[in-house]
C-alpha cells in the first residue's frame, strides 16, 4: 500500500513539473509533507556538498528549507489561505526535490570544473538557466493554484522567493575567493 502511495505522489509531482496538476488535486497528508521536506533537504544537501564542507552544506540546506517553509507560510497567511499550507508546501518540496535531483549532475559538473579551475561550459550554463526557469515556472504554477490567482502573481512570488533565497544564502555563506 505504501509503495502504491509513493508512486502516486511521485506521479503527481511529475505532473506538477509539467504544469498539468495543481497542489489541491492531492490529498492533505502531514506524513507526505514530512517526507517531501526530508527529500528536499537531502537533495539540497547533496547539491551543497558538491562545493562545500559538510557543516556548511548542512547549514545551507537547513536555511534553504526553513526559508521555503517560512516564505510559503507568510504568503498564504497574508492572502488568507493558510489552510492550504500543507498541500502547497508538499507540492513545492516534492517538485523541488525532483528538480534538484535532475540538476544534481549539473551541480557536480560545475563543482568539478571549478576544482580544476576551468569555467563552466556554455552548454552547462544554458542547462542550468533552463532548469532555473523551469523551477520558477513550476513554483509559479503552484503559487497560482494555492492563491487562486493569475499565473503572473504566481510568477512574481516564485521570482521573489528565488531572489530572496539566493540573496540570503549568498550573504550567510559568501563564496571564498581563492587567493584573497
Amino acid at each position: 500500500m505504501m509503495q502504491i502511495t509513493a508512486v502516486a505522489w511521485l506521479r503527481s509531482w511529475l505532473e506538477q513539473l509539467l504544469l498539468r496538476r495543481a497542489p489541491q488535486d492531492d490529498r492533505l497528508s502531514y506524513s507526505v509533507l514530512g517526507l517531501a521536506l526530508a527529500a528536499y533537504l537531502l537533495i539540497d544537501l547533496l547539491q551543497s556538498l558538491s562545493s562545500s564542507v559538510f557543516t556548511v552544506g548542512v547549514a545551507m540546506s537547513l536555511v534553504d528549507t526553513v526559508l521555503l517553509m517560512l516564505f510559503v507560510w507568510l504568503v498564504l497567511s497574508v492572502a488568507g489561505k493558510a489552510v492550504r499550507l500543507v498541500q502547497t508546501l508538499t507540492a513545492l518540496a516534492g517538485t523541488g526535490a525532483l528538480l534538484g535531483l535532475i540538476g544534481l549532475p549539473l551541480v557536480q559538473q560545475a563543482a568539478q570544473a571549478h576544482s580544476i579551475e576551468a569555467g563552466p561550459s556554455s552548454a552547462m550554463v544554458l542547462a542550468w538557466l533552463a532548469l532555473l526557469a523551469w523551477s520558477i515556472a513550476v513554483q509559479a504554477h503552484i503559487f497560482r493554484h494555492a492563491l487562486s490567482t493569475r499565473y503572473g502573481i504566481g510568477l512574481l512570488l516564485a521570482g521573489a522567493h528565488t531572489i530572496l533565497a539566493i540573496a540570503i544564502l549568498e550573504s550567510l555563506f559568501p563564496r571564498v575567493i581563492e587567493g584573497s
